[in-house]
């Protein structure tokens, strides 16, 4: 795929208005950044603030601002072949109509990564906008179809965040009352819906992040076992060689041992 036109964050009066009764030539994709009204088949409706609108080539684009300013990601894009317009297929996007993919951040984020890209002359950046381009979609198809979500991709997208912490620090300390209320909701609620997202108890996970954490250094360094445990959150390497055994299968010794013969 490939972007002809790209814009993010960018902020207009309240008389904006954008009226293509032929669309643009291309595809469109909007992020919504303010309350705006649209003129779809149905009528003319008012979309709100952090909702996408994916225009297929030749759909008649007709939009302006509701209130004193409109602001938005969008960009232009076209695919590259077959396979391009396949993938769109695969992903079962939404052509023109509004949606609401819960927290549009991350995607905005990757709108601006397109932009910075596509105006620079770095030799790989077609191939960098393709890649971000795909990226986008995946997430876009993800927030839109994410199974079980439980409170919208909002609620997902912070304890998806939360998640990535305990995978990136395993050592913290960290604990259930800790962990809810980093996220400003009760123990109970917070066990649930963790588990509910993503098919395992919190602690459970934390041990999960230990023992990954515990696999890397035991294959990839020369730390002994002690400083191991340590180093992924153990206060005793004796309850460290018991769960990493109950999780494997095999002591820290046999399984560094598989990777220093």
């Amino acid at each position: 795929m490939y972007i002809t036109n790209v814009g993010f964050n960018q902020w207009h009066d309240a008389d904006f208005f954008i009226d293509r009764p032929a669309g643009s030539g291309d595809h469109l994709m909007l992020l919504l950044k303010s309350d705006a009204l649209f003129v779809f088949a149905g009528g003319e409706r008012l979309v709100s603030e952090g909702s996408a609108v994916l225009y297929r080539k030749g759909t008649p684009q007709l939009y302006r601002a509701k209130g004193s300013r409109f602001g938005n990601d969008w960009f232009h894009f076209l695919p590259d072949n077959a396979e391009d317009e396949r993938l769109l297929e695969a992903l079962d996007l939404p052509f023109d109509t509004p949606v609401k993919p819960g927290s549009i951040s991350e995607l905005s984020m990757l709108v601006d990564m397109m932009c910075r890209e596509h105006y620079s002359t770095d030799i790989y950046r077609a191939d960098s906008t393709d890649l971000l381009l795909k990226l986008f979609f995946f997430k876009l198809s993800e927030k839109l179809h994410r199974s079980g979500g439980v409170g919208g991709g909002t609620n997902y997208e912070k304890m998806s965040l939360l998640r990535s912490k305990i995978y990136n620090d395993p050592a913290l300390g960290w604990n259930i009352e800790g962990l809810s209320h980093e996220l400003a909701m009760s123990q109970s609620s917070f066990q649930h819906t963790y588990k509910k997202l993503f098919g395992v108890t919190p602690m459970n996970d934390v041990i999960a992040a230990r023992i990954e954490r515990a696999k890397y250094l035991l294959s990839s360094t020369g730390h002994t076992i002690k400083q191991i445990a340590h180093m992924c959150g153990y206060s005793s390497d004796t309850h460290f060689v018991r769960q990493f055994g109950e999780c494997t299968g095999k002591r820290p010794s046999e399984y560094r041992a598989e990777f220093f013969k």
